[in-house]
C-alpha cells in the first residue's frame, strides 16, 4: 500500500539518521574519554618525574650533609627522600598507558635505583670515613645519582615522544571517525535520492497522469483512461476515475438522445409560434429563426433589407449594453414594417439568454404581430371618443335643464318631483364625469406627446393634491396627514394631470375609509423596478383592503372589486395608470385584507446641475 511505502521509506531515513547520531555520540563519547584519559595520564607522570627529581636531589644532599658530621639527620632525610623515589618510581611501573621505550628505561631507572640505595645505605653505616672502602664508596654512590637521574630525564624525554605518538593516535582515530561519518551522510543521501526517486515514479507521476485526465475531462474529452499501475490507493484512485469517467460516457450517450429529442421539441415549438422569432448568439449572428421569421426575413430582403430592422438592431444593441431585457407593453413602442403593400405593426420582445452563471450567451428577439390589435384599439379608442363627444353636448343640456328645474327657475315643483329631478341631476353629472374620464383616456392613449411637462418640487405637488382634497376629507370625518421626506428633487411632469392622479388616489381612499380613521400621504425617495431612481408618492388607507386575486386587476378599465358597494365606473384608476406610464413612471397598490391598501407612484425626478 502507498501509506506502508511512505512509512517505510521514512523508516529508513529515520534508521541512518538515528545510526549517525548514536556512532557519533559514541566516538565523541569514547575520543573525550581517551583525550582525558591521556591528559590525566600526562599530568600525573609529570608530577611523578618531578617528584623523582626532587627526591634524587634530597638524597644526594643527605649524602653530603652526612660528611658534616650529622648522622642521624642525614640517614632520616635520605630515607624519606628515597620513600618518596621509591614510590615515585613504583606507580610510574604500575601505569598502563605506557611505551615500549618508556617500559625498557622503567626497568633501568628501577635497577640503577636499587644499586644507588643499596651502596647509598651502606655508605650511611659507615663509621670511619678516614677507610679507603669509604672513599671507593662514595665516588661510587656520586656515579650513580649521576646516571640515575640521567635515566630520570631519558624517560621524561621518552614520555614526551609517547605523548606525540598518543596524540597523532588521538588526530587519526577522529579523521576516521569524521570519514565514517562522512560515509554515513553519503549513504543517507543515496538512499533520500533513491526513495525520492521512488516516490516520485510511484507517487507523482501517476498524480500527473491523474491530473491531466480530469482536466481533459473537464473540457469534455470523456474517453479518458487511466492506468492502473498498483493495488494501493492510487490504484483504487484511479480505478474510481476511470470508472466515473465510464459512467459519464454512459450518461453522456443516453442523453444524448434526449437533447436532441428535446432540441427537435424546442425547435418544433417555436416553429409553431404565430410571431416571428429570431435567436442571436453572443456574437450578435442569427443562430435561429422560426417558419414566420423566414418569412418575414423574405420580405424584409425584397424591401431592400438584408437584416433585422435597424430600429431592432439599436435595440437589441442597447439591450446587451444595459444587461436590460426590452419588454415593452404600450402600443406606440409598435415598429411599422410596409409588408406586400400594407403596414404590419409589431411590438419587439428583447430577452437575453443567460446560462446557470449568469453569463449571457445569446438574445431572443419575439416581435408580436399586434396590427389586428392596433386597428381595433383604434376602432375601439375613435368610437369611444366619437360616442363621448357626441354625447357630451346633449348631455350637457339635459344637465343644464335639470339644474335649472332644480333651482325652480321656470317654475315650482311640488317635493316628490323636486327628488326625482335632484336624483337624476346627480345621475346627469357622474354620467357627465364618466364622459370626461373616456375623453381623457382616449386622448391619452396618444402617448405623452400631448402631456405640457414642467419641474414641479415633489413637496408642492404633495400640498397641492392634499389641498383639493381636504374638503372631502373633511365632510368624510377623515384625518389627512402628510409625511415629505427633507431634499425631494423636482419631478418633470404635466401638473394637471398627476395633480388627478394624486387627488383620485386620495378620494378612493376617503371613499373606502371607516370615519375617524387616518389617511397617510407620503413622498420619499425610491427606486423603479429595473433600478431607476424615482420619487415614490403614496396613499396609505385603513379600509377593508385588497384581496391578492384582486390587486393585478384593479387598474384594469371598468374594474370593479367584487362585493363592492360604493358607485363608480372604474375608470379613475384606470386613468391613473395611464397617465403614470405616460410620465415613463409607475403605479402599484399594497394591501391586505382587513389591514388597509397603500397605493403609490413613482415618477422619474430632475438632478440638478452641480453649481
Amino acid at each position: 500500500m502507498l501509506r506502508t511505502r511512505l512509512r517505510l521509506g521514512l523508516m529508513c531515513l529515520m534508521v541512518i539518521l538515528l545510526s549517525m547520531g548514536l556512532y557519533s555520540i559514541n566516538r565523541c563519547g569514547e575520543l573525550g574519554h581517551r583525550i582525558q584519559t591521556i591528559s590525566r595520564d600526562n599530568d600525573q607522570t609529570g608530577q611523578r618525574l618531578k617528584q623523582m627529581k626532587r627526591s634524587g636531589a634530597a638524597m644526594t644532599g643527605a649524602l653530603l650533609s652526612l660528611v658534616t658530621g650529622d648522622r642521624d639527620g642525614s640517614r632520616n632525610v635520605f630515607t624519606e627522600a628515597s620513600k618518596n623515589f621509591r614510590k615515585a618510581l613504583d606507580e610510574e611501573n604500575s601505569r598502563t598507558m605506557v611505551t615500549p621505550d618508556e617500559k625498557t628505561l622503567i626497568t633501568k631507572l628501577t635497577s640503577s635505583y636499587k644499586d644507588y640505595d643499596a651502596r647509598a645505605r651502606v655508605f650511611l653505616q659507615s663509621t670511619n670515613q678516614l677507610d679507603p672502602a669509604w672513599h671507593t664508596t662514595a665516588g661510587k654512590l656520586g656515579q650513580n645519582t649521576e646516571q640515575l637521574l640521567d635515566w630520570v630525564d631519558q624517560l621524561a624525554k621518552a614520555h614526551e615522544m609517547g605523548l606525540g605518538a598518543g596524540d597523532q593516535d588521538a588526530s587519526d582515530e577522529i579523521n576516521r571517525t569524521v570519514r565514517s561519518l562522512i560515509l554515513l551522510m553519503i549513504a543517507a543521501t543515496v538512499v533520500a535520492i533513491y526513495a525520492s526517486v521512488r516516490l516520485s515514479s510511484g507517487l507523482l507521476n501517476p498524480l500527473a497522469s491523474l491530473t491531466s485526465s480530469i482536466q481533459q475531462v473537464g473540457h469534455g474529452n470523456l474517453d479518458q483512461q487511466v492506468p492502473v499501475l498498483s493495488k494501493d490507493e492510487l490504484g483504487i484512485l484511479a480505478t474510481s476515475f476511470n470508472q466515473m469517467a465510464a459512467q459519464l460516457r454512459q450518461y453522456r450517450a443516453s442523453t444524448s438522445v434526449e437533447l436532441v429529442r428535446l432540441n427537435m421539441t424546442i425547435r418544433s415549438t417555436l416553429a409553431s409560434f404565430p410571431d416571428p422569432i429570431f435567436v442571436l448568439n453572443a456574437q450578435g449572428e442569427v443562430e435561429f429563426r422560426n417558419p414566420e421569421a423566414d418569412q418575414l426575413a423574405v420580405k424584409l430582403l425584397f424591401s431592400g433589407v438584408s437584416r433585422l430592422p435597424k430600429a431592432v438592431d439599436e435595440k437589441v444593441e442597447h439591450v446587451r449594453a444595459t444587461g436590460q431585457d426590452y419588454l415593452p407593453t404600450l402600443f406606440k413602442d409598435a415598429l411599422k414594417f410596409h409588408l406586400s403593400g400594407q403596414d404590419r405593426y409589431f411590438l419587439p420582445r428583447i430577452v437575453l439568454l443567460r446560462d446557470d452563471n449568469r453569463e449571457v450567451f445569446g438574445v431572443a428577439v419575439i416581435l408580436e404581430d399586434i396590427t389586428k390589435m392596433l386597428l381595433l384599439d383604434d376602432v375601439k379608442s375613435n368610437l369611444i371618443a366619437t360616442v363621448s363627444h357626441e354625447l357630451k353636448t346633449p348631455l350637457t343640456s339635459v344637465r343644464m335643464a335639470l339644474y335649472l328645474l332644480h333651482e325652480r327657475t321656470v317654475g315650482s315643483l311640488n317635493e316628490k318631483q323636486a327628488d326625482l329631478v335632484f336624483t337624476a341631476r346627480e345621475d346627469a353629472d357622474r354620467l357627465l364625469k364618466t364622459l370626461n374620464d373616456l375623453l381623457d383616456l382616449a386622448k391619452l392613449e396618444h402617448g405623452p406627446s400631448l402631456l405640457e411637462l414642467v419641474q414641479v418640487p415633489a413637496a408642492d405637488l404633495v400640498e397641492t393634491a392634499v389641498r383639493e382634497t381636504r374638503e372631502v376629507a373633511h365632510t368624510a370625518e377623515i384625518i389627512l396627514k402628510t409625511d415629505i421626506a427633507p431634499g425631494l428633487p423636482k419631478v418633470h411632469i404635466d401638473q394637471q394631470r398627476i395633480t388627478y392622479v394624486f387627488a383620485n388616489l386620495i378620494i378612493n381612499a376617503i371613499k373606502y375609509s371607516p370615519k375617524g380613521s387616518t389617511l397617510f400621504v407620503r413622498a420619499e425617495l425610491g427606486q423603479t423596478r429595473d433600478g431607476k431612481p424615482s420619487v415614490r408618492f403614496s396613499v396609505k388607507d385603513q379600509g377593508p383592503g385588497i384581496s391578492p386575486e384582486h390587486q393585478e386587476h384593479i387598474f384594469d378599465r371598468f374594474y370593479r372589486v367584487p362585493g363592492t358597494q360604493k358607485s363608480g365606473a372604474g375608470l379613475g384608476l384606470s386613468i391613473a395608470r395611464e397617465i403614470v406610464i405616460a410620465h415613463q413612471g409607475e403605479i402599484g397598490v399594497i394591501s391586505q385584507v382587513d389591514q388597509g391598501s397603500e397605493f403609490f407612484f413613482m415618477l422619474p425626478f430632475i438632478t440638478e446641475p452641480q453649481s
